[in-house]
């Protein structure tokens, strides 16, 4: 026979092993290339805010696509390795030599290989535009975007693939040479010892791991706690820790403490197991050890992939309140500088708009005695006492409900990094300075609503005082050094129809928006305010390509982890395939042994997917602040979804043990 007719047989044989294969390998090329595409299109790229940081972003995501895809082909390419043993074996009983038959998977690898690139990157193609659309759709921008077939896109996805498939090469030629001829006829059929008792130090070991886990969750609870983070060496530091007791938390977990809760599971029957506790119980104790690993990186991979995802999503939840907090008004306009030209311009054309008036000043408050809990000495020193002030009268524009006493103050646009970082308690007094003069003043109510562009205020909430304390700082001649910004003027339109040629007058009247912000030191800063309705346009460009660049990558581990625990049950079938010949024999059904294989897939997809998910909470939660305004609802969202899609692979391994089962008789 000749040796292109056995590779060919060999082929048509295992391709009932390769399908799904490879889709994966298809899917891998077709993602990768579209991706790159995009990458290269300088239409798509010009959409973004700064086409640098698109560039980059494209550039990072289509690296970390890569490493993704070397992952799973590297893992997947093993455990096909491991299937075909036998026949490796029978190979070399026969006769062919170890090098004719590495010669032999090479060809059928590269056939493979140069199959599903050429047909991922013709799908990729044509799903190009379909990918271009959604981020249109994402940035909510109308505009055409033309993709033309894109030859650096095409080298580049090329190269990636060949590299991998060399790599894969490599592991295969190693895998064959290395191994005997014994070995490959065990290799399926190796199975971990029971562990009628474990041992103490195993045991401990598997303690141990589940409270690393737990100590890497506490620790993410106050990663950002000012009193216990204070420099920026400490926060490395922890999130170091948080890394590492997790990461080894989980394979500890993995490699000891499900095998002992199963253990005694199965002690705790008295050796009466009932059929399920056969087909699910037993064969998880079996191979737990040389599964924990492998579980282990499903449930790490699954963990990032839902992270990632999870802050993405939060960040375009939340762009619509982040531009409200950034910017409150539609235009505003700093010192009165060209307020009377922009008015009598939206006058003379017909523009209706609402006006918002603010005084301010900048006053020497000292806000520490509000936290809740004492911070260390070098935090409190570190702390800026200047703040902005405005009078009562003028934040009943936008609070109309307050009402204050001369010693009474509410806090408005107290956003949610700073209740993480400096939590405060309404009813304590701060300091107010009004030259040697100190005055306690009761802080009343902390509105998250800002009266004025956070833009000015540096992000800190504004101060709101009775008029009378007001008026009194105002007349302080270190108030009035300090005061750069003395006013702030507020635009709404009325007609959102209105709203673009209302920004045109507003940039014609300002400078583009331009205001000094007054000669200090000798020197003069210029401040930029944009039109909020540009400002909400450059956040979520900015955040839909960071969303965007998730989606391919959240895609990629999704069907990185899913193949890979799809293909491991899919070996398993395979080596149980004797054990359900024995069971159909004795008189037990199909859908009786279905019930144990349905609670054997619930642990080998649910387990990683249920601690997966509680990694992700907990680094999510530690600093899903910095992101956006809000956790539960994006954080549902994005977790059902990656579940639903998740399942889909655990209903695939069903249906092949389904199979498996009803071909033996």
């Amino acid at each position: 026979m000749k040796l292109s007719t056995l590779v060919i047989r060999s082929m048509r044989k295992n391709m009932k092993h390769y399908y799904l294969y490879f889709f994966a390998l298809i899917f891998s090329a077709a993602l990768y290339f579209s991706f790159v595409t995009l990458q290269h299109n300088e239409a798509v790229v010009k959409l973004t805010h700064s086409s640098m940081k698109g560039e980059a972003g494209f550039k990072v995501g289509s690296i970390l696509l890569v490493i993704i895809v070397f992952f799973f082909v590297f893992y997947a390419n093993q455990l096909f390795l491991k299937r075909r043993s036998k026949e490796i074996g029978l190979y070399q009983m026969i006769g062919i030599p170890k090098p004719t038959i590495s010669y032999m998977l090479t060809i059928e690898n590269m056939v493979l290989w140069i199959g599903a690139t050429a047909i991922g990157i013709l799908v990729g193609f044509f799903f190009s535009r379909f990918f271009a659309l959604i981020f249109l759709k994402v940035i909510n921008t109308k505009r055409e975007v033309t993709l033309d077939f894109s030859t650096a896109a095409l080298f580049q996805t090329i190269l990636v693939f060949a590299l991998l498939l060399a790599i894969v090469l490599l592991q295969t030629m190693w895998v064959v040479h290395r191994t005997s001829l014994l070995d490959l006829f065990k290799a399926t059929s190796k199975a971990e010892q029971k562990m009628k008792k474990m041992n103490p130090l195993q045991i401990l070991l598997g303690i141990v791991g589940m409270g690393l886990i737990i100590y890497g969750y506490y620790l993410s609870t106050v990663l950002f706690e000012m009193d216990k983070t204070i420099t920026l060496k400490d926060l490395y530091i922890k999130m170091g820790t948080i890394l590492g007791s997790v990461i080894i938390g989980t394979f500890l977990t993995f490699r000891y403490s499900i095998a002992f809760i199963m253990n005694m599971i199965r002690i705790s029957k008295n050796g009466h197991l009932s059929l399920n506790d056969v087909l699910a119980v037993t064969p998880i104790m079996h191979r737990m050890k040389s599964n924990a690993l492998s579980l282990s990186i499903i449930t790490l991979m699954t963990a990032m992939a839902l992270a990632i995802l999870s802050l993405s999503y939060i960040s375009y939840y939340s762009v619509d309140a982040q531009t409200e907090n950034d910017m409150p008004y539609d235009l505003a306009i700093l010192n009165h500088k060209g307020e009377q030209k922009f008015e009598n311009a939206l006058q003379k054309e017909n523009i209706d708009y609402k006006k918002y008036d603010f005084d301010l000043l900048n006053a020497k408050i000292d806000t520490t005695p509000l936290l809740e809990e004492k911070l260390n000495e070098d935090l409190v020193k570190n702390i800026s006492m200047d703040n902005i002030v405005i009078k009562e009268s003028d934040a009943k524009k936008i609070f109309p409900k307050i009402q204050l006493a001369k010693n009474e103050a509410i806090m408005a646009g107290y956003s949610d990094v700073f209740r993480k970082f400096m939590p405060l308690k309404i009813g304590k007094s701060m300091i107010v300075y009004v030259g040697k003069e100190k005055h306690k003043v009761k802080l009343m109510e902390i509105e998250k609503q800002a009266s004025i562009s956070s833009q000015i205020t540096y992000g800190n909430p504004a101060i709101i005082i009775q008029d009378e304390l007001f008026y009194q700082l105002q007349k302080n001649t270190s108030v009035q050094k300090k005061t750069i910004w003395k006013s702030f003027v507020g635009y709404n339109i009325t007609k959102p129809s209105q709203m673009e040629e209302a920004i045109s007058l507003y940039k014609k009247a300002t400078n583009n928006g331009t205001f000094k912000m007054g000669e200090q030191d000798g020197v003069t800063t210029m401040i930029q305010i944009d039109a909020k309705d540009e400002l909400y346009k450059q956040d979520l460009e900015n955040v839909g390509l960071i969303i965007f660049i998730t989606g391919f990558l959240g895609s990629a581990f999704l069907i990185a982890t899913g193949s890979i625990l799809y293909f491991k049950q899919m070996t398993e079938a395979e080596e149980e395939r004797d054990s359900f010949m024995t069971l159909r024999k004795i008189g037990f059904s199909t859908d009786d042994i279905m019930k144990g294989i349905y609670r054997k897939q619930l642990f080998s997809f649910g387990l990683p997917l249920l601690i997966g998910i509680f990694h992700s909470y907990f680094a999510v939660k530690s600093g899903w602040m910095f992101f956006g305004s809000e956790l539960v609802v994006p954080l549902l969202i994005t977790m059902g979804i990656y579940i639903l899609l998740y399942s889909i692979f655990a209903i695939l391994t069903s249906n092949y043990y389904r199979k498996i089962i009803k071909e033996i008789l």
